[in-house]
């Protein structure tokens, strides 16, 4: 299992280029491009539609080629990303905007194929049977550089100003590069190139199920930091750290859950908990249930990823499986990217409370969709 520990702290640095931009951003756009809540949405899901659109390419680069070559591919266009956004400090108005979105652009097909290859090389090392486990460690590793990202942020622009944030940005996906060096290849799968539209009636309800929880996350990510800033609440950058400390916290102490009880279960579980957090932030009248609100979100969104992964991926055959993979998180893609813009048109029109009542919504949806899953036999 070490190599798969390798290969979660080569997502963890990896997905700095994620973070630290996501942390950042929102506030960059505002308060310096001068850009209202609606391109900070444009400009966030960016990221995620190229991302989407872009998995059946690394599904099946991760099959025909080796998961390894995938992620190390995703790297080297981090690093470009990271760059692009440097470039745009040194603009202003439009111009720094569309070199923005360039970078944004190659940052979606950096978290596609290193997502996606990162998966499909665990479970090609630990074996399907340890996928819910490869998820967990996946997942946490995403997560908590996001965790992370938030306060090293605030730390960076204090000191050395938002180029100084960016820089982190790049340099963090560097090192994992260089430990991607340390695991050994899983053998390349596949022989042929499948079409994405074979794949997704294999995974779509469950990618269903996901995207909708995505959507939780996706409405701290990009305006829990606005949401304090309106209020005049203080420890914001606090809120999305707390996220990713309980969304860790589960999946270390509760990461096995899935492939011991299915999937199922602890998908119903895990929506209902995110249900409350998001309700909490909904209605927070204080900064403090605000943060609460965010704990339960992340306690309970952790384990929603791999819930519903363990009941895809058991509908899947060997040689399909980076495809299959790259369908299923594509799902989580399709959420960000839908739910970036309409959150900054719901902020717009009804305040910045209304994306979490949004949120409220999403998480039934996906409760309905975790009831739906057929229960297998082997955890009745």
């Amino acid at each position: 299992m070490y190599q798969v520990i390798l290969i979660a702290l080569i997502v963890l640095f990896g997905f700095f280029s994620v973070g630290i931009p996501l942390a950042t951003l929102p506030s960059f756009i505002r308060d310096v491009l001068g850009f209202n809540d609606i391109w900070v949405g444009l400009v966030l899901g960016l990221q995620s539609v190229i991302t989407l659109v872009s998995r059946h390419h690394s599904g099946t680069l991760a099959d025909l080629k080796g998961p390894k070559v995938a992620v190390r591919r995703g790297l080297l266009l981090a690093l470009f990303s990271g760059t692009l956004t440097l470039v745009a400090v040194s603009m202003s108005g439009y111009v720094s905007l569309i070199v923005l979105i360039s970078g944004r652009f190659l940052l979606g097909l950096s978290e596609s194929l290193l997502i996606t290859g990162a998966l499909a090389w665990g479970i090609g090392l630990a074996g399907p049977k340890n996928a819910g486990k490869v998820m967990s460690w996946s997942g946490m590793a995403m997560y908590g550089s996001i965790a992370a990202s938030s306060p090293l942020s605030f730390l960076s622009l204090s000191y050395f100003g938002f180029p100084g944030a960016i820089t982190l940005a790049i340099l963090l996906p560097f090192l994992a590069g260089l430990i991607s060096m340390l695991v050994a290849s899983s053998p390349a799968t596949g022989v042929e190139r499948i079409p994405f539209y074979k794949v997704l009636p294999l995974v779509w309800k469950q990618g269903m199920g996901l995207a909708f929880a995505a959507v939780s996350f996706a409405g701290i990510a990009g305006f829990s930091a606005l949401l304090f800033k309106q209020n005049h609440w203080e420890n914001a950058p606090w809120l999305m750290t707390i996220f990713g400390i309980t969304y860790v916290i589960a999946r270390v102490f509760f990461g096995q859950t899935p492939d011991t009880f299915g999937g199922k279960k602890v998908a119903m579980v895990s929506t209902g908990i995110t249900i409350i957090g998001q309700v909490m932030i909904w209605q927070a009248g204080s900064s403090l249930l605000a943060l609460c609100g965010a704990a339960f979100t992340g306690f309970g969104y952790s384990l929603v990823f791999p819930a519903f992964g363990v009941e895809a991926v058991k509908n899947l055959e060997g040689k399909y499986r980076g495809v299959a993979l790259g369908a299923y998180v594509a799902f989580f893609d399709l959420a960000l990217g839908i739910t970036g813009p309409i959150s900054g048109l719901v902020a717009n029109t009804f305040g910045y409370p209304a994306v979490f009542a949004l949120g409220v919504g999403a998480c039934m949806i996906s409760f309905l969709f975790a009831i739906s899953l057929k229960q297998n036999k082997d955890y009745l």
